[in-house]
């Protein structure tokens, strides 16, 4: 299935573990004083787009994120766990090792985790359904996620590493992705 509807992505804005490259994963780590502001900026410039569902990680970063998004838009907020950054098991919490750029290149397995394939896997079924749903969907969710999904489509401009908060609509055509920074 292709995907065929423009949507919307936003990372989640900035983590205390983001600042201090310390390994979040699936760890529930919150939004700092900068990632709030981030939201917020995130949420008035996403103010006049036709947003007509919004659709986030369960994870309080991209859920705090998500919600600062919606008090603009009466539309639909739903989770979907598949939208969850990945599991970096027993690494979660850790620093940032040599071990993080071997696993984004898919030479690493993390004990306790789930693979860079499972991941990618994961993302690229969750995205194709949520964006399904219609035109406009904004995902909120986490940066790794974009990274996945450059697996499965080239994406114009490379936007990789996904900045904290910055929203970006997507235009499908041809097995691309034309990404245009908001």
């Amino acid at each position: 299935m292709a995907f065929e509807y423009p949507f919307y992505f936003l990372r989640h804005g900035e983590t205390e573990w983001n600042r201090t490259h310390r390994t979040q994963g699936q760890y529930d780590s919150q939004l700092n004083e900068t990632g709030h502001a981030q939201a917020l900026r995130a949420a008035e410039m996403l103010k006049g787009e036709p947003i007509e569902r919004i659709v986030a990680s369960p994870l309080s970063r991209a859920r705090h994120t998500a919600e600062a998004v919606a008090e603009h838009h009466d539309v639909a907020l739903s989770f979907d766990d598949r939208l969850m950054e990945c599991h970096l098991g027993d690494h979660q919490g850790e620093p940032h090792g040599p071990w993080l750029a071997q696993y984004w290149e898919g030479r690493y397995d993390p004990p306790n985790g789930e693979t860079y394939r499972e991941f990618c896997e994961r993302v690229w079924s969750a995205l194709r359904r949520t964006v399904a749903l219609g035109p406009n969907t904004l995902i909120v969710a986490h940066g790794g996620l974009w990274k996945a999904a450059s697996e499965y489509v080239d994406m114009e401009p490379n936007l990789i590493p996904l900045p904290n908060a910055v929203p970006i609509h997507v235009t499908p055509e041809d097995g691309r992705w034309h990404q245009r920074l908001l």
